[in-house]
């Protein structure tokens, strides 16, 4: 009998783990592109248009490869997936690295990291293969490694002044290879192809007999998974968005606001861990009470977020932290989770929805950049933030109601039956 930590499988714990490791190893290039776009941007004689497009070339690209990822999961299984994945953010950095020319960077990053997103599927089905009892909790932890980097790597760079973004690549590919290649080849084994068939299999049958489709329908019908799908696809663009808004822009937005270089890196540190804190928390919440409603406080929390940035008080960047961290890398998982249990979303669908994510955040990066070179700010960029947010939340609020609705009719003709 397999041995089990927490009602799941030893190996699908050490698979988390194995993921989350090379989850914090990815948060340098995050960090480098978010943290230092001012000084890529005069090292390379480049505008912030040019590195918003450069971000949203690798987000597209990301966003394409999703679907392609879960296509070449089912056809050659996820270990090599993620190994091909690995290899190309490997070499995506390392040609950043070793050429400075704008070009050069716009290869590096743009186009071959972003070739990389064919594993950005790979991660969430094998979750979803992985775990029974504790699918939320572990999307969520997973989604905090890049957060642990970002805080852990935020006040080391700007503690260590002489540290450049090139050195952050510099990093990212040394552990690329030192590190995250050898964890694929040795901890993520995988199921054998045996047990992934039976895996799926069995989260068929758990999910057939146990998901209960929005408004409580036995018989899904169409109209309701589409609604559903709609739903979770405008807030999933919605979340990329903001992130293409807040990974691209926010330092940029500080520093034009005239905030403080320490008060910066405070803030940075601070999205870090509620990123970490949040996901934790609504990991916890998302396995015990009604999903609709839990995302649709979460995006409600973005709002005012954002709200706090586009006025720019002085405690701006530390309130925005707080709001936009804590609801930072639930958006996904959520989202995901409701299709998965709700609408029986399968790897297909996953990619579909991630194409969706990716594509807001291509959107956020590039409108971000053309924003700035055009009004000379980034508050119509934030007021866009908050217009659709607004959307997301209310698309969340309206299904939740609408569930409620139906289970109170259902509620009534059965009390009505048994009277009769």
């Amino acid at each position: 009998m397999a041995m089990t930590w927490f009602k799941e499988s030893r190996y699908a714990w050490i698979g988390l783990g194995s993921l989350w490791i090379i989850g914090v190893i990815g948060g340098l290039t995050r960090f480098s592109m978010a943290f230092f776009q001012v000084q890529i941007s005069e090292d390379l004689q480049i505008s912030r248009g040019f590195i918003s497009m450069a971000w949203s070339t690798n987000l597209l690209i990301t966003a394409l490869c999703a679907p392609l990822g879960g296509w070449l999961v089912d056809r050659y299984g996820p270990k090599r997936v993620l190994l091909l994945s690995a290899a190309m953010s490997t070499l995506g950095t390392g040609v950043v690295m070793l050429g400075h020319h704008p070009i050069v960077f716009f290869i590096g990053y743009g186009v071959i990291c972003g070739l990389a997103g064919i594993g950005t599927t790979t991660n969430y089905m094998l979750l979803f293969q992985w775990f029974r009892h504790h699918r939320a909790k572990a999307m969520a932890l997973l989604g905090s490694a890049s957060s642990v980097g970002l805080a852990v790597i935020t006040p080391i760079f700007v503690s260590v002044g002489w540290l450049t973004w090139n050195d952050a690549f510099k990093a990212s590919f040394a552990l690329g290879v030192l590190v995250t290649l050898p964890i694929i080849w040795l901890g993520i084994k995988g199921p054998q192809q045996e047990n992934m068939k039976k895996a799926r299999v069995d989260s068929s049958i758990e999910v057939e007999g146990d998901a209960t489709p929005i408004g409580g329908i036995s018989s899904p019908k169409k109209f309701v998974h589409l609604s559903i799908f709609i739903v979770v696809a405008i807030a999933l663009f919605t979340c990329g968005l903001n992130m293409g808004t807040v990974e691209m822009n926010l330092v940029a937005i500080h520093q034009l606001a005239d905030v403080s270089p320490n008060m910066i890196a405070l803030s940075m540190s601070i999205l870090g861990i509620m990123e970490i804190t949040g996901t934790l928390a609504f990991g916890y919440f998302l396995d015990r009470y009604n999903k609709l409603i839990m995302m649709s406080i979460l995006y409600g929390i973005r709002i005012i977020g954002f709200a706090f940035l586009f006025m720019h008080l002085g405690v701006s960047p530390i309130l925005f932290a707080i709001a936009f961290g804590i609801t930072y890398l639930s958006a996904v998982p959520g989202g995901l989770l409701i299709i998965n249990e709700f609408a029986n979303g399968k790897g297909k669908q996953t990619g579909f929805l991630l194409l969706f994510h990716q594509g807001g955040g291509a959107l956020g990066a590039l409108i971000g950049g053309i924003f700035f070179d055009y009004f000379q700010n980034y508050q119509s960029l934030i007021i866009v933030d908050v217009i659709i947010c607004i959307f997301a939340t209310l698309g969340y609020f309206v299904l939740f109601t609408t569930q409620r609705r139906s289970l109170r009719i259902q509620h009534n003709k059965a009390t009505v039956s048994k009277v009769l």
